[in-house]
């Protein structure tokens, strides 16, 4: 097991996540001093409310014999973790119009250049230039963050709605998240298409949202898997129409298998186990939408993707235009912030709950509490 302490801490207290030094597969986690950032012009200073914990960061601080991290995307090491936020802004940079000192705020992780060929052709999200908070930027497991205006989403639509302050921070730590299975499912992956059936594979923050924006968005059906038993339980009190044990499959009739979808989501995390399953139940002109990242490479069988003219797509994180969206639907009710929130901890928790792989297995989002508001 990797060094996990938390320090006596005299100023801005931030996460930082560092590669192991004792050989044991587990980064450090340090509960550290740092002083608090100063915003560019056009930059904001946002003291941290709440920040989700992600798959992401559990994955970033599990680490190779050499050394680097299994996280299958782009890292920065040494780090402050923390990319699902919301909170105050404090301070803000001589340039920036979008907020103002006082605003709630969400914020988003994928904070692209704005100018490479790339995002002028309208795909932020594979930005060239791309800077990820909590990855290869310092992120939101701390009192303070410095992020981009651009990044900043006011939450004044759930105020004036009548929504509570705490309601309306736990709704925008919520956005990030959601704007990822957002994404995936109705931009990159074409939608829903009223009357679809979708079969979710991993019921984890990712796996649940997607199934819950899922059914929103008009499917007939939406089947869980996962081994959790509380996971399957979760799913179903928000909706999804049956959840199983994946050993389930194995002895199900292809043919009049629950499974067998228009759509697929893989948010498992383990695609290895779960691309077999979903390529048994391909619906003609199926999509299949991968929103969790592996450090292991996958074996694809081509011949079922053929026969079904079925696309497999994927889909990274988010980057404009998605939070308004989300911001209405829980603005009508459609989504309740408190029904996909699981364990809660303090941010002197958080070392000791992800050497345990807590979130590993919880049911719902595992929000952190940086400071009390």
């Amino acid at each position: 097991m990797g060094v996990f302490t938390v320090r006596d801490v005299s100023g801005m207290r931030a996460l930082r996540l560092s590669a192991p030094d004792d050989g044991s597969g587990f980064g450090r986690l340090d509960l550290v001093s740092v002083p608090v950032p100063v915003p560019g012009p056009t930059e904001v200073l946002v003291r941290v409310a709440l920040c989700g914990i992600c798959g992401t960061d559990a994955d970033a601080c599990r680490f190779r014999p050499d050394n680097t991290s299994m996280f299958g995307g782009p890292i920065s090491l040494p780090v402050v973790l923390g990319h699902e936020a919301s909170g105050e802004v404090v301070r803000t940079g001589a340039l920036v119009t979008r907020v103002s000192p006082g605003d709630l705020v969400a914020l988003e992780s994928v904070l692209a250049c704005g100018t490479c060929d790339t995002c002028l052709r309208g795909r932020r999200n594979q930005c060239e230039n791309v800077v990820l908070t909590g990855l290869t930027a310092p992120g939101a497991l701390a009192d303070y963050v410095v992020v981009p205006e651009t990044a900043c989403h006011r939450l004044s639509l759930l105020r004036d709605s009548g929504w509570s302050r705490q309601d309306t921070l736990l709704a925008g730590a919520l956005l990030e998240p959601l704007g990822c299975v957002y994404n995936a499912v109705f931009v990159e992956g074409g939608g829903i298409r009223p009357g679809e059936r979708v079969t979710v594979h991993g019921l984890g923050p990712l796996g649940l949202f997607a199934g819950v924006l899922c059914h929103i968005g008009g499917a007939s059906q939406v089947v869980g898997v996962d081994p959790v038993p509380s996971r399957r339980e979760l799913a179903q009190h928000l909706g999804f129409s049956a959840c199983l044990s994946p050993a389930k499959d194995h002895t199900a009739p292809p043919d009049t298998s629950l499974l067998d979808a228009e759509v697929h989501v893989e948010a498992s995390g383990n695609p290895a186990a779960t691309l077999p399953v979903i390529e048994r139940h391909l619906r003609p002109g199926a999509r299949c939408v991968v929103v969790s990242r592996t450090d292991l490479p996958t074996r694809i069988d081509t011949n079922p993707w053929v026969s079904h003219a079925a696309r497999l797509i994927g889909a990274r994180g988010h980057c404009g235009g998605i939070f308004p969206s989300l911001l209405n639907l829980f603005a009508a009710g459609r989504l309740d912030p408190a029904t996909l929130v699981g364990e809660t901890l303090s941010l002197e928790e958080v070392p000791a709950a992800m050497a345990r792989g807590a979130t590993a297995t919880s049911a719902g989002k595992t929000i952190v509490r940086v400071i009390e508001h």
